[in-house]
């Protein structure tokens, strides 16, 4: 999945709720496309992930992607996931029970044999038509979800001041409302039969690691609460797993049974005549028998271990982590919208890490209550166009930004006359952070900006930046980009 600056808690929850949701789509897409390339065993497993990854996405965003997700693409996506359901277990209890077999008893083998023959042949089968129903399914929601997806319509009164929900705000309110059903979901499972209460908790401890996986980068302890959600998440599958794979073996008996029965029946019609013998027919059924029993055991196993780390007291890192989490996320809504930091250079850094390189053009409209612009970026040979509106001033500003056509850029560009910058920006990876090195290409004059999670936050300069520093101009009016365009 692709990675998001710090900046995209600071923006309209519209605008980055759909960022997020067309990175998740374009991830579904790569690999829905290794699903017809042969020799990929992690192919389909990848796309279910990706696939579920989306939906609760979209789930959770419901309100914001009203217009955006239609009900029709949310099905077809349904559809997919649920096609690819009998194919995944199968492909899981293969792999547990070739994992399991140096561990099984004789009889227990005899079995399992069984099964990996019949099972084997039945995911193959899956596996084909799984590929026809995805093709047809996800390409009819990536078609619709591509086409709406980028246009939301965007709401502001500045005599009002800028009351546009965060992306950071709305995050905190959905955070702590996936981890309260978490909590109720855990809590209600008390016995080792209650497997729907606890795929209930499994599915509700999903949707909050894929919730915060987009962010995990921009909060603290965030990659730690992953680390609990997947555990938990590995525990209550494994649970979850186990009473599945009872099912798909008790299914096996009956029909081993019935093949049985078929077998008894045509050897005693070929010795009808001849002398009765012991039959030759080696029954799979009891080692099937066996190897329930041993699920079952399992079964139990997993259950204690949910019982002993997830529910009660013994879950407090986990939800004491989430409310950390969301605690950040209040704070950066808080903080404003925009957080940076301007140093003047005495030149361009040399030498410079690995950047990207972005061609920037921007000028300014008439106006005397906002600083409205719009921006051309080139990068390589890819062209994009932006509207941006801003308000305040110095370190913390309400930006809302948008990305616009082609043709309104046009429209609006002349109206810039005599307002106008022109620079190469080099972007640069620092952690979690980006440093941008605007060198202005239209007068002598270098630029490094960074955006911080938070106004209190003081940044360390990387060894590369310190000899070029001469001095912090981030509340120096005369470095403003609306004032050098003057």
């Amino acid at each position: 999945m692709a990675s998001f600056p710090p900046s995209i808690l600071d923006e309209d929850e519209a605008r980055a709720v759909r960022l997020v949701a067309l990175a998740l789509l374009a991830d579904a897409a790569a690999h829905r496309e290794r699903l017809t390339q042969p020799g990929d065993p992690e192919a389909l497993h990848d796309f279910r992930v990706a696939v579920r990854r989306l939906r609760s996405w979209l789930r959770a965003h419901g309100g914001t992607l009203a217009r955006s997700a239609p009900k029709r693409a949310q099905k077809w996506l349904r559809r997919l996931a649920g096609a690819t359901n009998h194919s995944r277990d199968a492909e899981v209890f293969l792999g547990w029970l070739a994992a399991e077999k140096g561990a099984l008893t004789d009889r227990q083998r005899v079995g399992a044999a069984w099964l990996l023959k019949r099972l084997g042949a039945q995911k193959s089968a899956a596996d084909a038509e799984v590929v026809v129903e995805v093709a047809r399914d996800f390409e009819r929601a990536r078609e619709l979800l591509e086409e709406r997806l980028p246009h939301f319509e965007l709401r502001m009164h500045v005599h009002e001041g800028a009351r546009v929900t965060t992306f950071a705000a709305a995050m905190a309110t959905l955070v702590r409302s996936h981890a309260a059903s978490l909590r109720r979901r855990l809590e209600s499972v008390r016995t080792v039969h209650d497997v729907e209460g606890a795929h209930r908790a499994r599915i509700a401890g999903k949707r909050l690691r894929y919730l915060l996986e987009p962010i995990v980068p921009h909060v603290p302890g965030g990659s730690e609460v992953l680390g609990h959600l997947k555990r938990l998440q590995d525990a209550l599958g494994d649970f979850h797993d186990a009473h599945a794979w009872q099912l798909v073996v008790a299914d096996a008996v009956e029909r081993a049974a019935r093949e049985e029965g078929k077998q008894l029946a045509a050897e005693a019609t070929l010795t009808a005549a001849a002398t009765p013998r012991r039959s030759r027919v080696r029954s799979p059924r009891p080692g099937m028998l066996a190897i329930i029993a041993h699920i079952q055991e399992r079964a139990a196993t997993m259950f204690e271990q949910v019982q002993a780390r997830w529910i009660g007291e013994a879950a407090a890192p986990l939800f004491d982590g989430v409310e950390r989490i969301a605690e950040a996320l209040d704070l950066r809504a808080r903080s404003g919208l925009e957080i940076e930091r301007k140093y003047l250079l005495h030149a361009l850094p040399s030498p410079m890490p690995e950047a990207t390189i972005q061609e920037i053009e921007q000028g300014y409209l008439p106006g005397e209550r906002l600083i409205e612009r719009v921006r051309r970026v080139r990068v390589g040979d890819a062209e994009r166009y932006y509207r941006t509106v801003k308000l305040g001033a110095g370190l913390v500003r309400t930006e809302v930004e948008e990305e616009c056509s082609r043709e309104l850029f046009d429209v609006l560009w002349p109206l810039t006359e005599g307002k106008r910058v022109a620079k190469r920006r080099h972007v640069v990876a620092d952690g979690a952070l980006h440093w941008e090195i605007d060198e202005f290409t239209d007068r002598a004059l270098v630029l490094a900006e960074i955006e911080l999670p938070a106004a209190g936050i003081t940044c360390e300069f990387p060894a590369w930046l310190m000899a070029a520093i001469e001095r912090e101009v981030t509340d120096d009016a005369a470095y403003v980009n609306a004032r050098l365009a003057c």
